[in-house]
Parts: C-alpha cells; structure tokens; sequence
C-alpha cells in the first residue's frame, strides 16, 4: 500500500510539472515593432508648430514604449525640437514646436522602443515646413 501511495505522489508530481510546462522559458516572445506616423511627408504647417501622431500597429509590448522625436533643421543641422515619452497606448499625439521661419524644412525623426526589450526598437522620419 505504501509503494502505490508513493508511486501515485510521484506521478502526480510529474504530471503537474508537465502541465505547469518549463517556467520562465515558454513565456511568448514580443512581438517585432510596427509603427506609422500619420503625416504628410514633406508636411506644410501654417504656423511655428505642427502635430502628428505616431501611431503603434503591432501588439504593445507589456511594459509599453519610448518614443524620441527630434527635429533639425536641414540647413544648418540645429536641433530645433527634442522630446521623449513614455507611452502605453497606441497613439500618441505629438507637437513639433517651435518651426523655424523663413521656409526653412527640417527633418523630424521618430525612434519608437520597446520599453522592455532595448533591441527592439523602430526608426520613422518626414520632412516639415512652416509656410
């Protein structure tokens, strides 16, 4: 009696172990980065800001993203508009301000990173003006 008690712990272990399946390891890996900024490319602004959105197609990564928007202008290379953000959701509205006047076009460039895993990350850029 003692041996088939044992014998039925031991497969009950086993069992159990078998459908907890192996831990840490099975967990789902994150799913590659997919973004889209929702601006003309090049984009017109009537004044010394203009707005766009960058918008997260692929499934959020659980801890949520970092976004960098920087703009230069692309006569002289000078930084005109840096921000970063932090975000769980999937679209994020962003002010790019203040444009630089006299027709001047710069470049906007949009890093999107996955807020747990570091090499996951996506690049994205247009070009503004301010007529």
């Amino acid at each position: 009696m003692r041996k088939l008690l044992t014998i039925c712990c031991f497969l009950l272990c086993i069992t159990s172990l078998i459908s907890c399946g192996k831990g840490p390891d099975t967990a789902p890996s994150e799913e590659n980065l997919n973004i889209k900024l929702n601006t003309a490319n090049p984009a017109t602004s009537t004044s010394s800001s203009y707005q766009f959105t960058v918008e997260v197609l692929s499934r959020m990564p659980a801890a949520g993203v970092k976004i960098n928007i920087t703009a230069k202008r692309e006569d002289n290379s000078t930084v005109v508009f840096t921000q970063d953000l932090s975000s769980s959701t999937a679209v994020n509205s962003v002010t790019v301000s203040p444009l630089p006047m006299g027709q001047v076009f710069c470049t906007v460039a949009v890093t999107v990173t996955s807020a747990t895993t570091s090499t996951n990350t996506r690049n994205g850029n247009f070009r503004v003006v301010w007529k």
